[in-house]
């Protein structure tokens, strides 16, 4: 799909919907497409503390979870 095509494509779905939240959300994030996203202060310290647990090897990945739940569902 084209460029011109896809924004054919939102104009005709948007000028047929009839829900004022979803055309507001809608809104909201055409607005604030350009702006940065801020990391609010209360997150910080949960991303710092994750990524230490990281570095320090304290973390689960994909393949041990399925090991771990293969082996629970088979119980």
């Amino acid at each position: 799909m084209t460029l011109v095509e896809l924004k054919k494509s939102i104009h005709d779905k948007i000028d047929n919907l009839d829900d004022p939240d979803y055309l507001d959300m809608l809104n909201t994030m055409i607005n604030y497409k350009d702006k940065p996203f801020v990391i609010p202060g209360h997150m910080k310290e949960g991303i710092r503390q994750g990524t230490e647990d990281i570095k320090n090897g304290d973390f689960y990945t994909m393949g041990d979870f399925e090991r771990k739940y293969e082996k629970w569902l088979k119980e």
